[in-house]
C-alpha cells in the first residue's frame, strides 16, 4: 500500500502480526464511493506510539481512525496525543469493544463511535471530506441497535494473497449474540445473521484463493442451528487435509443436527472453543449462563470424546460466589469427565460496559482499572486466594496446555487421583520454590523440575 495523499487511513494495531484486522478492513469495504480514498496500516504491539505517529503521517492524511481493544487501547491513545499536537488538522476517530458511553477520554479525539461503527464511520467521512462544517459530527456516537447484516458490505476481497497465506484470517457468519452472559461486552446485542446467499459465494472465492484456514469470529457459532449447519455443510463438501475451522461452541445448547456435522468431519480440522466458564450450578446461573452444568459438561465429553475436532475448554475464576473450592470442584470435574487436550483458566476481567462493571459493587467484585481490568477481588476470593489460583493457572498452562511433556502429565493424572487441581498446586509449590517465579523457565529446566517433583511424590507414596 502506498503512503502518500491518502485522505482516510484505517491504523490497526494487532496483538500479533500473524493476525489480520478483520474491523479495519469491514470499515473499508463499507465506505461506498469513499473506499478508493481509504487505506490500511497495521502493525503490532512491538510499536511505539511516536514511531507509529510517524507512520500515520507519512500517508498525509484527512482522517486517521483506531479500533481499540483491551490489548491496545493505551497505545491508541498516547499516537492521538501525539498527533494532537503535531498535525492538529488530521481528524481522529477512534471505536471498537474498548469504548462505551462513558469512555473518560473522548477529548482525544474527534468523535468516538460505540457500537458498530460501519455506518457512523461512513458518515464521520463523509462529513470531514465534503467539508460540512454546517452540521458538525457529534463527539460520541452510539449505536446501539448494530448494523443490518443484510446491508453489510463483506470485506473478504480485501484480503490479500500474502494474507490468505501467511496470517491468520478472520471471517463471521453472525453479529451479536444472543445470550446476556454478566462479563462479555457481547451481551443483550441481539444475534443478526448475514445472509447465506452472500455469504458462501465469498467464503467459496476465499476457497478458489486458497485459504484452509478460517477463524469465525462468531460468539456463538453454533446458536443458529439451520445457519450453523448450512455453514457446516459448506466446508464438508469441500474439506480437504489442511482445512482447519476455528469455531467457538456454546456447550449448554448443542443441538443434534449441529453435532452430527461435526462429528462428519476429519480428526483436527476442526478447532472448538467451548466456554464453559463455571460448573457451579448457581454460580452460572449468576452470571448469565445456563444452570444446568451437568448438561453441559455432558456435552463438552460429546464434543471431546465423539468428535474428531481438538476441543479448548475455558474456565474463569473469580466469579462472584465462587470461592477457590468451588472453582477446584469444577476443574477437577472438566479435567477428569472431558480431558480436553487444553482448558484455559483465565482471571475475572472487568471489560467495559459489561453488567459485571455496571454493578460490581452489588456483586461485590473490585477491577484493576488500567487494561486489561483483571479482578482484584471478589465476594468470594481475596487478593491472596486470586493469586494463588493465578499461580496454579501459569503452572497449569506451562505443563499441561502446551504439550511439551505428554509423558509427564500421563504420570501427574496418575497421582492427582481425581483431584488434579490439588496435585496441579502443590506442583506450582514446588516450581516456585525452585525458581522463585512461573515465568522464563526454559523447556529443558521444566522438565527436570517435573521430573524431580514426580520423584518426590513417588517416594512418599
Amino acid at each position: 500500500m502506498t503512503q502518500s495523499n491518502t485522505d482516510i487511513l484505517l491504523v490497526a494495531v494487532n496483538a500479533r502480526y500473524s493476525h489480520c484486522a478483520f474491523a479495519a478492513r469491514s470499515l473499508i469495504a463499507n465506505l461506498g464511493a469513499l473506499a478508493p480514498r481509504a487505506d490500511l496500516l497495521e502493525c503490532d504491539l512491538e510499536i511505539t506510539p511516536l514511531q507509529l505517529a510517524q507512520r500515520i503521517l507519512a500517508y498525509s492524511p484527512r482522517v486517521v481512525s483506531f479500533t481499540t481493544y483491551l490489548w491496545n487501547v493505551r497505545l491508541a491513545e498516547a499516537t492521538a496525543r501525539i498527533l494532537r499536537r503535531v498535525s492538529p488538522s488530521v481528524r481522529l476517530v477512534a471505536g471498537g469493544p474498548e469504548l462505551t458511553a462513558d469512555y473518560p477520554h473522548t477529548d482525544l479525539f474527534d468523535t468516538v463511535i460505540v457500537g458498530e461503527g460501519e455506518s457512523a464511520f461512513r458518515a464521520f467521512c463523509e462529513s470531514v471530506l465534503t467539508d460540512d462544517d454546517e452540521s458538525p459530527f457529534p463527539a460520541v456516537v452510539i449505536k446501539d441497535t448494530g448494523e443490518n447484516p443484510a446491508t453489510l458490505a463483506l470485506p473478504y476481497d480485501l484480503y490479500t494473497d500474502t494474507d490468505l497465506a501467511q496470517r491468520t484470517v478472520y471471517v463471521e457468519t453472525s453479529r451479536g449474540c444472543p445470550f446476556s452472559c454478566a462479563y462479555c461486552t457481547s451481551a443483550g446485542t441481539g444475534l443478526r445473521l448475514l445472509p447465506l446467499s452472500r455469504l458462501l459465494p465469498a467464503f467459496d472465492r476465499l476457497w478458489q484463493r486458497g485459504l484452509r484456514q478460517f477463524k469465525f469470529l462468531d460468539r456463538s457459532f453454533n446458536a443458529p442451528v439451520a445457519h450453523a449447519c448450512a455453514v457446516l455443510d459448506f466446508f464438508l463438501d469441500r474439506v480437504t487435509d489442511d482445512t482447519r475451522l476455528h469455531l467457538e461452541i456454546q456447550a449448554d445448547c448443542l443441538h443434534p443436527d449441529v453435532l452430527k456435522r461435526l462429528t462428519a468431519f476429519p480428526n483436527e480440522t476442526l478447532h472448538l472453543e467451548v466456554g464453559v466458564q463455571t460448573l457451579t450450578p448457581h454460580v452460572a446461573a449468576t452470571i448469565g449462563r445456563s444452570p444446568d452444568t451437568a448438561h453441559t459438561l455432558e456435552n463438552v465429553r460429546v464434543l471431546t470424546q465423539e468428535t474428531g475436532a481438538t476441543v479448548h475448554a475455558d474456565l474463569i475464576f473469580g466469579l462472584p460466589g465462587e470461592d477457590e473450592a468451588a472453582f477446584a470442584r469444577s476443574f477437577n470435574k472438566l479435567v477428569t469427565v472431558c480431558a480436553p487436550p487444553k482448558v484455559q483458566v483465565n482471571l475475572l476481567k472487568g471489560l467495559p460496559g459489561t453488567r459485571f462493571v455496571r454493578e460490581a459493587q452489588r456483586f461485590g467484585l473490585v477491577f484493576n482499572p488500567e487494561p486489561p481490568y483483571e479482578l482484584l477481588y471478589s465476594d468470594a476470593m481475596d487478593f491472596a486466594t486470586l493469586a494463588r489460583v493465578q499461580r496454579f493457572a501459569r503452572c497449569w498452562e506451562l505443563v499441561h496446555n502446551r504439550g511439551h511433556f505428554g509423558e509427564a502429565c500421563r504420570r501427574l493424572r496418575m497421582l492427582a487421583d481425581g483431584d488434579p487441581y490439588a496435585c496441579y498446586q502443590a506442583l506450582t509449590d514446588h516450581l516456585s520454590a525452585a525458581e522463585g517465579k512461573l515465568f522464563a523457565i526454559a523447556r529443558a529446566r521444566l522438565a527436570v523440575l517435573l521430573d524431580d517433583f514426580l520423584s518426590a511424590q513417588s517416594h512418599e507414596c
